[in-house]
């Protein structure tokens, strides 16, 4: 069976969205650290899509945005490839329960407002660039 790229990105890309349409949900319903969980699981398919599009090969297997950004081959600028390894905390620390309690304390309205616009406008770089 042979690797079908479009349908690859298709998929990868329509994920991204969906999963940012879930971010916006839990922020509504004031689900703040899963807000950002799923702002940072868009931002991971996304790239998985750049990265698709640009090698022709499956995306690799990882969580790790500032990883994935590398693979993408993207020329990104540093104001942005320095919120997408911040954006890490949003995976690590919403999913292992040592450091849960404290980062749910930190996911203030306010704190989630502000750092989901940062991801809204990575992604919306992002998307541009595919």
């Amino acid at each position: 069976m042979e690797f079908d790229v479009e349908k690859t990105v298709a998929y990868w890309l329509d994920g991204a969205e969906y999963d940012m349409s879930v971010a916006d949900a839990m922020y509504q319903t004031k689900k703040f650290p899963y807000a950002l969980f799923m702002g940072h699981l868009a931002s991971e398919k996304l790239l998985k899509a750049i990265i698709v599009k640009k090698t022709n090969e499956h995306a690799p297997i990882t969580h790790s945005l500032p990883f994935l950004a590398e693979k993408s081959t993207l020329s990104i600028p540093e104001s942005i490839f320095i919120r997408i390894r911040e954006f890490m905390e949003f995976h690590f620390e919403a999913r292992y329960p040592k450091t849960e309690k404290a980062f749910y304390a930190k996911c203030t309205q306010e704190y989630t407002k502000t750092k989901l616009d940062e991801i809204k406008e990575v992604f919306q770089w992002l998307k541009n660039q595919l």
